[in-house]
């Protein structure tokens, strides 16, 4: 890539990767393909790379492939705009999708109940923790409401745990 952004050149193995001819992207700015709650973050790695210090650095962002879907990619870009055989950026991208879906299923088992699929307590007490560390910082009011269902385990009881869980759900 240029400073600017802009594909000087694409190894053949990149199509493996996301579909599109070397060809295709010469010339074209990789920003094209960023997906637009990635871009700023994007823009501000690129920055990063072009001013910090030697060494590859490393980004996780969603890449359009040419299948119309959004893949993962780990991009470790080395700043070679000094060297004069180069004179670009230097990244080097690998499909992280699968990880990714796999921390993501992971972290929503960590926060629901697998029976009702409901934010669970962990959930809860994170998102509290949240909203009164922002309500310190903005001088927000937090407000937490209670739903107490009167007999509810008269129901879990007498009809188990899975119509417990439905009106739950409902509820």
């Amino acid at each position: 890539l240029d400073a600017g952004g802009n594909v000087i050149y694409e190894s053949p193995a990149a199509e493996r990767v996301l579909g599109y001819a070397p060809a295709e992207r010469i010339g074209k700015s990789v920003f094209d393909l960023i997906h637009t709650e990635d871009v700023d973050r994007a823009k501000a790695f690129l920055g990063e790379s072009i001013a910090g210090a030697e060494g590859f650095h490393t980004i996780e962002l969603r890449l359009h492939h040419r299948d119309g879907t959004w893949r993962w990619i780990e991009a470790n870009v080395t700043n070679a705009l000094h060297d004069p055989n180069v004179k670009g950026l230097v990244a080097n991208f690998r499909d992280v999708s699968d990880r990714r879906a796999y921390q993501d299923q992971l972290a929503h088992q960590a926060f629901h109940d697998s029976l009702t699929k409901l934010a669970n307590r962990a959930l809860f007490r994170n998102r509290l923790e949240h909203a009164l560390r922002r309500q310190s910082r903005e001088d927000e009011a937090v407000v937490v409401l209670l739903l107490d269902l009167d007999d509810f385990k008269t129901i879990n009881d007498s009809l188990g745990h899975e119509a417990g869980d439905e009106l739950i759900s409902i509820v």
